[in-house]
């Protein structure tokens, strides 16, 4: 990586925060400060540092979670561990949910009847309704 010279100048308000100028040349960096001095910006908020950028990179590894009580599996998923398997329960069937409607009216649509997927409609699946940016 090549290297750059680095020109901030503080923030009057904030000096955690600045405006930041990425020059090739540390000649370039000191006829900006020249620039800078001469406009009035105090000495005190210019900094200049000699950098060498670092190559960066980025891994997204995903964690799910399911349930109320994710604390001891959560930890283990971070520490890279297996979560301990739960001890001979039974899997919950699968129960289907209606959404709206208040207790007086039918959980479902008329026509749509109860064999049916929740997700289709007169035989069209929902996803279906929506193109993707591949076609």
């Amino acid at each position: 990586m090549a290297g750059t010279t680095v020109v901030m100048v503080l923030d009057r308000d904030d000096p955690k925060r600045g405006e930041i100028t990425i020059l090739k040349e540390p000649s370039e960096a000191a006829h900006l400060a020249e620039d800078l001095i001469e406009s009035g910006v105090e000495v005190e908020r210019i900094r200049i540092f000699d950098a060498i950028e670092l190559q960066m990179r980025v891994a997204h590894k995903p964690v799910v979670s399911l349930g109320e009580d994710v604390g001891a599996d959560s930890r283990a998923q971070f520490m890279d561990e297996p979560a301990a398997a739960p001890l001979d329960e039974p899997e919950p069937e699968p129960v289907a949910v209606f959404a709206g409607g208040s207790d007086n009216e039918a959980p479902f649509d008329e026509g749509q009847s109860l064999s049916e997927e929740p997700l289709m409609r007169n035989g069209v699946r929902f996803s279906s309704l929506f193109k993707s940016d591949d076609v």
